[in-house]
């Protein structure tokens, strides 16, 4: 038990010495992120951030739409061996090196059109698992 947590006290320092504020994160458990934060997987020596958005292109809830639109979310996996950015849709899942991050909710939900969403108003709630391919 020791030895996991000298783990991930060293892996949370370094990575506070690079200027990122992280949050621990367990596999198989949903986290919630805001926009430059990132998950620790400490035991995994993983680190998914939540960059920023991309695009929103959702219809606001006053507006028929012919078009319901997307979320567009930009996030970086580093650790492991894995260093990649890679833009997801909410729902959507990305498969890096034996995991599998799923996008499971972008928040806040779209509003009326008068309505604008400030960048760091931005979360999501994502969950990353080990593939079943290992």
């Amino acid at each position: 038990m020791i030895d996991r947590a000298l783990v991930f006290l060293l892996f949370a320092v370094a990575l506070a010495g690079c200027g990122r504020d992280g949050s621990a994160a367990t596999l198989d458990e949903p986290i919630q992120l805001a926009p430059g934060e990132a998950a620790l997987f400490a035991a995994e020596k993983l680190e998914v951030t939540f960059v920023r958005v991309s695009s929103d292109s959702r219809c606001p809830t006053d507006v028929s739409c012919f078009w319901a639109g997307e979320i567009l979310v930009r996030l970086a996996v580093r650790g492991n061996g894995i260093q990649a950015e890679r833009d997801l849709k909410e729902f959507q899942k990305i498969a890096l090196d034996g995991y599998i991050v799923d996008l499971l909710e972008v928040l806040p939900a779209r509003g009326p059109q008068s309505q604008r969403i400030a960048a760091s108003d931005y979360r999501v709630t994502l969950k990353v698992t080990r593939s079943n391919s290992q």
